[in-house]
């Protein structure tokens, strides 16, 4: 071989090998040097946890303070937080117990200061508080449950039943509202031993609040007949989007994207506006749910405030009818018109219930009027009304 040619292959051989030699990832610095504490540590104690407030040492080559503590008992935890500012939140704690806190410094080549030892003393968890604040009673088909969350903490709230000592999920909520309510429903008129805890994303889990209660007799309604006969109701539609689709039992699809099984009235409406349906004889409603537009929820037409009217005569004057109650579409997350938390989705798409007030006399015919929509615009549109309660 000449020896060109072999010098030529033994460069290429050792440019393989060199390009194939494993490379281990390092710090991005190499500075073997050890930071500086953090001083002037100071503890603000919140329910769940702390903030702890510091001054960091004067280097530019600090990248972020670590805290390291147990909870609970033999699980180590670690909470970072980024050099640019001078805060550390610690929280997930379920009980009021002290804890120990290691902070330390930690550069950009990965070196750790010396620790910095504080305590903290958590408040009372956001799980107790929430806990503390339930209050279950028996409502139609089931058990209601009420709380209230000061913290906003993200947390799930379960209802149970107790079937043959065994106990069973019947609801569940997610949510971060500071109060809110939610039932359980599909339950006979008998009695039963119902339960409800709450738990949050670390897994601390309230004690369970149990009761003895008897839910209220309901059954589904079958479906109302619109009336179009009242001259000062609204009975103009877009297209052939008429009242009858508010009963087709067709809702709840989030992957609508056309006005299918909704109720659309003329953009060249104006609010408020009315109308009535019957039920074809006296009926005690206990409640009702509203489904909203399926692909714009909390948005365009949809009723935000309305009020309902019941009569057991016809008649389009109005102080001929008997004022029920004025009800309101609240949007979880508070969000502008047009933004959507999941929360927010998650409930349109399973209906907003609404309870009528209890002992609410028996009526044949129920009159809607909405004076408000989420859109501001002057027209009404939405999917869905199922009602419940008693024809017997």
């Amino acid at each position: 071989m000449k020896p060109k040619i072999l010098l030529f292959l033994l460069v290429i051989f050792s440019l393989i090998f060199t390009g194939c030699k494993e490379e281990y990832p390092g710090p991005l610095y190499e500075d073997e040097s050890i930071p500086s504490p953090v001083e002037n540590v100071q503890v603000k104690n919140i329910p769940g946890g702390a903030r702890l407030k510091y001054t960091l040492p004067e280097s530019e080559n600090i990248l972020y303070v670590k805290a390291v503590y147990e909870y609970p008992e033999g699980n180590i935890r670690n909470v970072i937080s980024s050099a640019y500012t001078d805060t550390l939140l610690i929280n997930g704690i379920g009980d009021t117990k002290e804890i120990e806190i290691e902070l330390y410094c930690v550069n950009r080549s990965e070196q750790e200061s010396e620790p910095v030892k504080v305590k903290i003393n958590p408040l009372t968890p956001p799980v107790k508080l929430i806990r503390e604040s339930f209050v279950m009673q028996e409502t139609f088909g089931g058990v209601m449950v009420s709380f209230t969350n000061p913290t906003r903490a993200d947390v799930v709230l379960t209802i149970m039943i107790n079937n043959d000592n065994e106990w069973q999920p019947l609801e569940t909520l997610y949510t971060n509202k500071d109060q809110g309510a939610f039932a359980a429903r599909g339950q006979d008129s008998v009695l039963a031993e119902f339960g409800v805890f709450v738990k949050d994303r670390w897994n601390n889990r309230s004690d369970t609040l149990i009761m003895y209660l008897k839910p209220l007799f309901e059954t589904q309604i079958p479906p109302p007949t619109p009336i179009y006969s009242l001259f000062n109701d609204y009975n103009k539609f877009y297209n052939n989007y008429t009242y009858s689709y508010l009963f087709d039992g067709i809702y709840g699809d989030p992957a609508a994207t056309n006005y299918a099984g909704t109720l659309l009235n003329s953009p060249a409406s104006k609010l408020p506006q009315s109308f009535t349906f019957d039920f074809g004889k006296p009926t005690e409603i206990s409640r009702y749910k509203y489904w909203m537009r399926t692909n714009s929820y909390f948005n365009f037409g949809s009723p935000e405030i309305w009020e309902i009217w019941g009569a057991n005569e016809l008649d389009a004057d109005w102080s001929k009818w008997t004022f029920i109650s004025e009800f309101k579409a609240v949007k979880p997350s508070g969000l502008p018109v047009g933004t959507l938390s999941a929360e927010d989705r998650a409930t349109a798409e399973a209906g907003l219930d609404f309870e009528f007030p209890v002992g609410t006399p028996r009526y044949r015919y129920l009159r809607w009027k909405t004076t408000k929509n989420f859109g501001s615009v002057d027209y009404v549109q939405f999917t869905e009304l199922i009602f419940w309660g008693n024809q017997n």
